[in-house]
C-alpha cells in the first residue's frame, strides 16, 4: 500500500468511499483480479484493449479508441465498459472490444498518460470502431471455417474463434447505417461510427 493510501482511506467517510476507491485505482491501486491475475482497473483494461485491438497503433488512434469507450460508459467504470462486466478476453457478446492480449509497458504507459491528461477527441460522437481490412480477413476465414465444419473437417483454433464472424466490412457498414449510426471518420485504417 502506498504512503498516501491510509490518508485517502481516512477521507472515505467524508467524501464517499466510491470516490476514494476511484482515486486509489487511478494512482495504480489494484481492483478485482480477473483472468490471468491482471487487475480489473481502468488503466489495465485500456492497456489490454490497446494491446489486443491495435497493438502497433499510433497515439491518435489509441486516444480515439479510448474515447469510444468513454462515450459508451453510461456511468460505469471504463473497466466495466471495456470488459462488458465479463473480465478480460476476446470480443464477444457484452464485451465490445477485445482485451485478450496482456498489456505491454507501452500500452500501460499510454493508458496512464491518457487518464491523467484526457487529450481531446477529434471524432466527435464516435462510439464504435472497426478495421475494415481486418474484418474482411476474419470474415473470409469464418466463411471457410463454416464450409470445413459442414464437410466434417476439424477446425484450427483460429477458425474456431472466427467461425462466428458473419459480416464483412460492407455488412457491418450496412447494419450500422440501418441502425442509424453514422460514419464519423477514419484513423490509421480504422473506421469510427456513432
Amino acid at each position: 500500500m502506498s504512503k498516501s493510501a491510509p490518508l485517502l482511506l481516512a477521507a472515505a467517510g467524508a467524501i464517499g468511499s466510491a470516490v476514494v476507491v476511484g482515486v486509489i485505482a487511478a494512482l495504480g491501486g489494484r481492483g478485482t483480479a480477473t483472468g490471468e491475475g491482471a487487475a480489473l482497473t481502468d488503466q489495465e483494461a485500456i492497456a489490454r484493449m490497446l494491446a489486443s485491438e491495435n497493438p502497433s497503433g499510433g497515439a491518435r488512434l489509441w486516444a480515439e479508441q479510448i474515447w469510444t469507450q468513454i462515450r459508451g460508459s453510461g456511468g460505469r467504470s471504463l473497466a466495466q465498459t471495456i470488459t462488458g462486466g465479463m473480465g478480460y478476453g476476446v470480443q464477444l457478446g457484452a464485451r465490445p472490444v477485445s482485451t485478450a492480449e496482456p498489456a505491454t509497458q507501452q500500452t500501460r504507459a499510454f493508458a496512464a498518460n491518457f487518464l491523467a491528461s484526457r487529450p481531446a477527441s477529434t471524432l466527435e460522437g464516435a462510439r464504435r470502431f472497426f478495421e475494415p481490412a481486418q474484418q474482411d480477413r476474419a470474415f473470409a476465414i469464418g466463411e471457410s471455417a463454416r464450409r470445413k465444419k459442414a464437410a466434417g473437417f476439424p477446425l484450427s483454433k483460429q477458425e474456431q474463434r472466427l467461425i462466428f464472424y458473419k459480416s464483412n466490412a460492407d455488412g457491418i457498414r450496412a447494419r450500422w447505417s440501418t441502425s442509424r449510426h453514422r460514419y464519423v471518420g477514419i484513423v490509421e485504417g480504422v473506421e469510427f461510427w456513432t
